[in-house]
C-alpha cells in the first residue's frame, strides 16, 4: 500500500515539474500518470475500507506518506490554478481576433455583414 501510495506522488511530482517547464508538450507527458495515481490512490482506499472494517490501524509509514501526498497536492494547487488563468486568459485573446468564413477570408464585422456599406482607410 505504501509502495502505491509513493507512486502517486512520483507521478504528482513529474505533474509539478511539468507545469514549471515552459514546453506545453511536457504537461502533455505527465497527464497519463495522473490516470495512474487515481488508480494507484484508489487501490490505497479500498484496502484501507478493508482494513477499517475489520478494525486495523492504518500503520505509521502509510500515514506519512499520506500525509507527505497532502502536501504534495497542496503545492500544486496553486500551479493548476495559474495554468488555468493563463489557459483562459489566451483563450479570450485569441477569440478576441478577427474570425474567418469557411474559404479562409476574414469576415466583415457584425454591423457591416449584409449591409454592403465598404468601410476604407487612408492614411
Amino acid at each position: 500500500m505504501r509502495s502505491k501510495i509513493k507512486q502517486a506522488r512520483d507521478r504528482i511530482e513529474a505533474l509539478r515539474v511539468a507545469l514549471l517547464s515552459p514546453a506545453a508538450e511536457q504537461i502533455g507527458a505527465a497527464l497519463p500518470g495522473l490516470e495512474e495515481a487515481a488508480l494507484c490512490l484508489q487501490t490505497v482506499e479500498q484496502k484501507m475500507r478493508e482494513g477499517a472494517a475489520v478494525a486495523n490501524p492504518v500503520p505509521y509509514e502509510i500515514c506519512r506518506e499520506l500525509t507527505l501526498l497532502k502536501n504534495d497536492l497542496r503545492i500544486i494547487a496553486p500551479l493548476i490554478a495559474h495554468g488555468v488563468a493563463f489557459s483562459n486568459a489566451w483563450a479570450r485573446m485569441l477569440g478576441a481576433g478577427p474570425t474567418y468564413t469557411p474559404s479562409g477570408q476574414p469576415s466583415p464585422p457584425e454591423q457591416f455583414a449584409g449591409s454592403g456599406t465598404t468601410l476604407s482607410l487612408r492614411g
